[in-house]
């Protein structure tokens, strides 16, 4: 009898189980793929961060040691060669590497070693007290992990652990809260236990590098110290002192007196670093004057006049080859007069509240402004203040056909009492004109790490003959006003890049602003 051929094959409840099962393998690979790629970003971001960490800190060291301030280390890092590519904006100081951008703080203050004595110093220069003792716990919960240069919240009262942990609160590239005076110990000339005179004997430098980009804490903070190199042969400036009353209060002029270790070839005198002059003398004694020039009486300052503020002054001496030791600085006040009136007070109506806005004043002690709104009978109003920024809203402004508004500076007189300055021009508001019309088109991409948006122009610009768009005002992560994050320069620019996007996503919106600061509807948003 003939046996048929057997037929074997797979079933389809077979083969769908097979695929299945091949499906789960591949997710998982394609899972650990990506779980790779995520940590080749972490490693290869925080490897670069380190790097730059390094490269500032060999920065600082090439940096001349009596030039080590705190006003000045970051000016003169970021003017070194290796840093050409630093940018200081509004968002802080940044670099960009690799496709990632680090938001970067440099600090550095002055030690004196108690082991040869202690001297009377600048508090402006020196380490505040118990600096560089706070624990890395505390410095990772001041820094969080959002890659904020600023640190979270809590670091606005942290004391002297913001320098400890490198934090720069007010985005000015400099680490804050590192000297005695920064954080109210000493204010000025420190007295010390002894008679050395030369407290400076080293300086400590802290450097904090943070980005958004990867895993993990997204910080790097390092410290280190510089030793004094001060020269055994070169003559230093062992005391300086004003020769006049400081404060300044009402001198056009301020006398020094500097003496040194041995005589002297030379001496010369500085103003925030920058050198000013030759100090007259010989041997171990000299002198220099800083001129002030006259205050002026009108509203705006004489073009010699020094503003009221704080300035460092310091002097070094030399001996016949050029060769110098340590320098010695001061910190001097002048405050001569109450601030002049903020210059370019603009106001508008935008719905139903009235925007406000003028340019900063130049002089170094103001701690804020007062807005009013002056009415046509009767004491002014306050609108704002004191405020910090050089923004106002007036949220209830009455139903009056023209509003009239101005802005006073505030700073403290000698005493400590709050002082107001002269007041600006007034700015009118009218009640009939409308708001621009809103930009259409408006679109977000991406360039170099750089969130760019681009939008069209409205047909018609505004609703009211002879007006305009002045500008467009820029908000980033909300339509509140506490959102307004930048504005264009001009109403014909249709672009705006955010340099200071940290490499991560936003969300933006725009609206165009007319002549007489209207606002139109917001348009957005946008993200990425």
């Amino acid at each position: 009898m003939r046996l048929r051929d057997e037929e074997a094959g797979f079933t389809l409840v077979e083969v769908l189980v097979a695929a299945a099962l091949l499906l789960v393998g591949m997710l998982a690979t394609l899972s650990m793929l990506d779980m790779a790629q995520a940590v080749t970003t972490t490693s290869k971001t925080r490897e670069q961060a380190v790097s730059l960490q390094r490269e500032i800190i060999e920065a600082v060291r090439a940096v001349p040691y009596d030039q080590l301030t705190p006003g000045g280390v970051g000016p003169a890092v970021r003017a070194s060669g290796s840093l050409t590519d630093s940018n200081l904006g509004s968002g802080g100081w940044t670099i960009r590497r690799r496709g990632a951008t680090y938001t970067v703080a440099v600090g550095v203050c002055a030690v004196d070693d108690a082991r040869d004595g202690t001297g009377t110093h600048d508090g402006g220069q020196f380490c505040a007290t118990g600096a560089g003792t706070t624990s890395s716990a505390t410095c990772g919960t001041l820094l969080g992990i959002s890659g904020a240069i600023s640190g979270t919240p809590a670091a606005a009262t942290a004391g002297a652990a913001v320098g400890d942990c490198g934090i720069d609160l007010n985005l000015d590239g400099q680490v804050d809260n590192l000297t005695e005076a920064s954080v109210g110990l000493c204010l000025l000339i420190c007295p010390g236990a002894g008679t050395d005179a030369m407290p400076s004997d080293y300086k400590r430098v802290v450097v904090l590098v943070r980005w958004a980009t990867g895993g993990g804490s997204r910080y790097a903070l390092q410290a280190t110290t510089i030793a004094n190199p001060g020269m055994a042969a070169a003559p230093s400036v062992t005391a300086l002192n004003a020769a006049g009353s400081v404060p300044v209060t009402s001198a056009t002029s301020l006398g020094f007196n500097a003496t040194t270790s041995s005589a002297a070839a030379s001496a010369a005198w500085y103003i925030d670093g920058t050198a000013k002059g030759n100090a007259a003398g010989a041997g171990t004694a000299w002198t220099f004057t800083w001129p002030l020039g006259t205050v002026s009486s009108g509203s705006t300052p004489n073009a010699d006049e020094v503003l009221d503020g704080t300035y460092l002054v310091g002097a070094k001496s030399f001996d016949k080859f050029g060769q110098f030791s340590t320098a010695r600085q001061l910190t001097v006040t002048v405050n001569r007069r109450a601030p002049y009136a903020p210059r370019q007070l603009d106001a508008g109506r935008n719905g139903a509240v009235v925007d406000l806005e003028w340019r900063p004043n130049a002089e170094r002690d103001v701690e804020g402004y007062r807005v009013y709104r002056r009415p046509a009978v009767g004491a002014p109003v306050l609108v704002c203040g004191p405020v910090t920024t050089t923004t106002c809203q007036d949220t209830a402004p009455p139903a009056l056909p023209t509003l009239s508004y101005y802005v006073a500076a505030l700073d403290r007189t000698t005493g400590g009492a709050v002082r107001e300055g002269a007041a600006s021009a007034d700015a009118v508001v009218v009640t009939g004109n409308r708001a621009p019309n809103p930009p259409t088109g408006l679109t977000l991409s991406v360039s170099a790490g750089n969130r760019v948006l681009s939008w069209t122009a409205p047909a018609v610009a505004d609703p009211d003959l002879g007006d305009s768009i002045a500008y467009y005002r820029i908000y980033r992560d909300g339509a509140l006003v506490a959102d307004r994050y930048d504005r264009t320069a001009t109403g014909t620019e249709l672009t705006y890049t955010d340099t200071q996007s940290g490499g991560v996503a936003h969300s933006y919106r725009i609206t165009a602003v007319d002549q007489y600061m209207a606002e139109s509807t917001i348009v957005g948003p946008v993200s990425g």
